[in-house]
């Protein structure tokens, strides 16, 4: 559990600032647009500091999940559970805008993410993302963990059940892996930013692991260094009008255990 002073300080200290949840939300409210299809990739059971679709009028939320619990998310008009199939049963084409929070550090095949992401996009479709940057100190740390260890770090720290917490590849958490990954598929950058939003909280079970936290916030957001190692990536990918996927032979089919880490916790 977090300590409780650190809470105390982390509020008192921060409570006004903008959380990566936060810039997350304000970016997805920037983009949604009455009568859109939106596809909420690795959507969960939309339980942990949900989006608020509910504000939004006449738009088609889906969801698509490895986890049959996740087809009980109140928000969601339509379900897909994803199974061993390599390719998403959505159609192809159908999707105005896509969202995923923390899914990217758990896709174990980003080619076969973003051809199935391309495909179901519309001409013009966006896909919006929040994920940790791989060379953030703590998910160096985290890479290296043993994924037990790991498990109860994030139940002292978030609070998180250890059946929501599933092994992280980074395979897609740093500009260059991202943005090569994505044009291979026929999507572009339109937006990437890396930055240190507030002190990350993985440390928050004591005071000491929080001010620690609080220096590197302080270093990354003086030196600008936040944008190699700041916690947060959020960014925009575009489907252009006229889609060629280069370069991206056929992958062999996922397993299961690919996708298992959709919707976690990271």
């Amino acid at each position: 559990m977090p300590s409780a002073l650190a809470a105390k300080l982390r509020n008192r200290m921060f409570g006004e600032m903008p959380t990566s949840m936060s810039v997350y939300h304000e970016l997805i409210a920037q983009s949604v647009e009455p009568g859109m299809t939106v596809l909420d990739v690795g959507c969960g059971r939309g339980v942990i500091a949900p989006y608020p679709w509910r504000t939004h009028s006449k738009i088609k939320l889906w969801g698509i999940d490895p986890d049959p619990t996740a087809a009980e998310n109140p928000h969601l008009e339509s379900f897909t559970l994803l199974t061993d199939d390599p390719n998403w049963q959505i159609p192809s084409g159908t999707v105005d805008l896509a969202v995923a929070r923390y899914v990217l550090e758990h896709v174990a095949d980003p080619t076969a993410f973003f051809r199935n992401l391309s495909r179901v996009l519309k001409p013009g479709g966006k896909f919006l993302f929040l994920t940790p940057n791989r060379w953030h100190p703590a998910m160096i740390a985290s890479y290296w963990m043993p994924y037990g260890l790991k498990q109860r770090i994030l139940a002292l720290t978030k609070r998180a059940d250890p059946q929501d917490v599933f092994p992280t590849c980074y395979l897609l958490n740093s500009a260059a892996a991202l943005k090569s990954a994505a044009q291979r598929c026929g999507l572009d950058v339109t937006d990437l930013q890396t930055r240190e939003i507030q002190p990350c909280g993985y440390l928050d079970f004591s005071v000491f692991g929080f001010l620690a936290s609080c220096a590197y916030f302080v270093t990354m957001r003086a030196t600008g260094l936040q944008r190699f190692f700041g916690m947060s990536m959020t960014g925009v990918l575009t489907k252009a009008n006229s889609t060629t996927i280069r370069n991206a032979t056929p992958q062999p089919a996922n397993t299961v255990s690919d996708w298992q880490s959709l919707g976690a916790t990271t």
